[in-house]
């Protein structure tokens, strides 16, 4: 990067041919997200001061930035935040960073809460592997009469999953709890969960090597690795079903865009039916929505 370069609009400019030429896809909209978040301004201020000078520490830092992600780092957890369903959410390493494909399921999952189903006046939902929280926090914010609890066998996921919910107001809706799955849950919910919701891994193992390398290198591989086919966590999660969701309840899973025929044939052994899949706007498979067998018509 040439060290002569001191204006925001030359420094937006050479940066994204740097990091064009270093392979980092949106090379323009990284050098300005970066840049404004290194000079504290939003993207429009940034053009609004184009001849703005940017010198020594503000550059030193930027510089510092721009190296990272050309390393590889995801731009949300170098700026420690992302948008999803148009809302901030703070992220970090060492949790799984959400993709937009994601609103799909939570898109999807709100609309199986309905009100017209007479069971939800007052619905509950489970989140199984929270991650960072915007599933869950998505939805108590989509569904204000929604009751959730989430879990997470990463303590960090769980520590932040509380943050986003006490940032965007639901922490009293929202309960969260360290632990593998279903084990921290608790005894009354048994039976008693209308909707259970997921984004599981579901990445087959011999593949995650060849994913890119923001997502090989950065997202924790437990968020990644479903087993060798894939499918483990589905497994996992079809094997609780009938504990934990009632009759008529519903799970809405996010899976790989080769992976519904299978998905829905675990759910369909577990005891589901009105199984469907629900394609992303790139229209590729992207969710499969399940009802337990039992529920009143």
């Amino acid at each position: 990067m040439n060290a002569d370069v001191k204006t925001v609009r030359s420094l937006i400019r050479v940066t994204a041919e740097w990091l064009e030429g270093k392979g980092v896809d949106s090379a323009k909209l990284n050098a300005e997200r970066l840049l404004a978040d290194v000079l504290g301004l939003s993207r429009i201020e940034l053009y609004m001061q184009h001849d703005r000078p940017v010198l020594g520490r503000e550059l030193d830092v930027y510089r510092q930035l721009i190296k990272r992600r050309a390393a590889g780092e995801p731009l949300q957890t170098i700026l420690g935040e992302t948008e999803f369903y148009s809302r901030a959410f703070k992220v970090e390493p060492g949790v799984f960073v959400p993709r937009p494909e994601t609103e799909r399921l939570v898109e999807t999952a709100a609309e199986l809460l309905a009100p017209g189903d007479r069971n939800h006046i007052a619905p509950v939902a489970v989140e199984v592997g929270c991650g960072s929280g915007i599933i869950a926090v998505s939805l108590a914010l989509e569904v204000p009469r929604l009751t959730l609890w989430a879990t997470d066998v990463n303590p960090q996921a769980v520590a932040l999953t509380k943050r986003n919910a006490r940032t965007h107001g639901v922490d009293g809706r929202l309960t969260v709890l360290a632990g593998n799955r279903f084990t921290p849950l608790p005894e009354h919910l048994r039976g008693a969960v209308d909707l259970m919701v997921s984004n599981p891994p579901y990445v087959r193992t011999d593949d995650i090597e060849g994913l890119d390398r923001e997502v090989a290198e950065h997202d924790p591989h437990t968020a990644l690795d479903g087993g060798k086919d894939g499918l483990d966590y589905y497994r996992a999660l079809a094997a609780g079903l009938g504990t934990w969701v009632r009759p008529g309840g519903w799970i809405a899973v996010e899976i790989g865009d080769d992976q519904a025929a299978e998905v829905q044939a675990i759910f369909a052994a577990a005891g589901t039916e009105e199984s469907r899949v629900v394609k992303d706007y790139a229209d590729r498979d992207r969710v499969v929505i399940a009802r337990l067998s039992g529920g009143e018509d």
